[in-house]
Order: structure tokens, then C-alpha cells, then sequence
């Protein structure tokens, strides 16, 4: 029989996944990709439904973290089976990531990286009516940082120098 018990660690686990230094994407980590584009569009509020299978707004979904949406559905739907429950003890579920670009900091000793809060919250609804929620709040700031001229990026020391 499918536990409905164990959806509240799902909603804890799969929000501090999506939050964490794992969550990583071509150059940067996937926190700081979704920051930049923020930044960039205005847009600052990205939501992922997990059992629609949708996520939006797609001004925050481009190259290299487009697939990021399904591959979290993926990985919650598996999470759910494998804590022991099941697809049908579930409503809804999504995860809400909202970042506060008008407000920033320096860190210190660092002025190329300027953090922003964010707030991740994880809610899990299940066929009862009962909600599940997991609220993760930080800061955080992109690490890409604009190459100037031929310079290589730090990981690249083995490079050859004419590129």
C-alpha cells in the first residue's frame, strides 16, 4: 500500500537538490544560471509542475538549462516511488523558485559576485487534501563570470596556450 507519510521528505529532498552545488550545468551552477537570466529578463519567479509536467516562464528555461524542468520531473516522480509511495496519492506538487534581484550584496572580498536572495518552496498535495512543504531561503550569486579577450577560464589550466 502506497505511504502518504513519506511525501513530506519528497517535498524536502527534491527542493534541497534543486538548490544544491549537485544542481550543476555547463559553466555554472544551475541557481546561478536561473539568477543571470532573472537579472537579464525581469523575470524573477520560475515554476516547475511536476504532475502537469510543465514549467514556465521560458524566458528562464534557454540553453544550457532548458532540460532542467523535465530531468527534475523525472527525478521527483522517481523519488516518490522509491520513499514508497505512489503517483496516485498525489494532487499536485510543484516547486516555486523566486529570486529578489532588486536586492543585492557584494561578497566580500569578492566584487565580481554579487548575490541575490532567493526563495524555494515545494508543495505536495495529496489526493486527501493534506499539503507538504519544504521552504528553502539564501542567498546566491552566478559564477560565470564574461571572459575578457583570450583569457581561459581557471578549469582550463591544461589547455593549450594557442588556442
Amino acid at each position: 500500500m502506497p505511504r502518504y507519510r513519506v511525501l513530506k521528505s519528497v517535498a524536502h529532498n527534491i527542493g534541497h537538490s534543486f538548490t544544491s552545488l549537485m544542481n550543476y550545468a555547463d559553466d555554472d551552477y544551475v541557481m546561478g544560471h536561473i539568477l543571470r537570466l532573472a537579472r537579464q529578463t525581469g523575470c524573477e519567479t520560475l515554476r516547475i509542475d511536476f504532475v502537469r509536467r510543465t514549467a514556465e516562464p521560458p524566458e528562464l528555461l534557454v540553453a544550457p538549462i532548458s532540460g532542467i524542468p523535465d530531468r527534475y520531473t523525472e527525478f521527483f516522480w522517481d523519488m516518490v516511488q522509491r520513499q514508497g509511495s505512489d503517483r496516485s496519492c498525489i494532487e499536485t506538487a510543484d516547486l516555486v523558485l523566486h529570486f529578489d534581484t532588486k536586492t543585492q550584496r557584494g561578497r566580500r572580498g569578492q566584487s565580481q559576485f554579487v548575490e541575490s536572495p532567493y526563495m524555494c518552496d515545494v508543495r505536495i498535495r495529496d489526493t486527501r487534501g493534506k499539503d507538504y512543504l519544504a521552504h528553502f531561503s539564501r542567498w546566491w550569486y552566478p559564477e560565470r563570470v564574461a571572459i575578457q579577450g583570450k583569457e581561459r577560464p581557471w578549469w582550463k589550466f591544461w589547455a593549450r596556450t594557442n588556442e
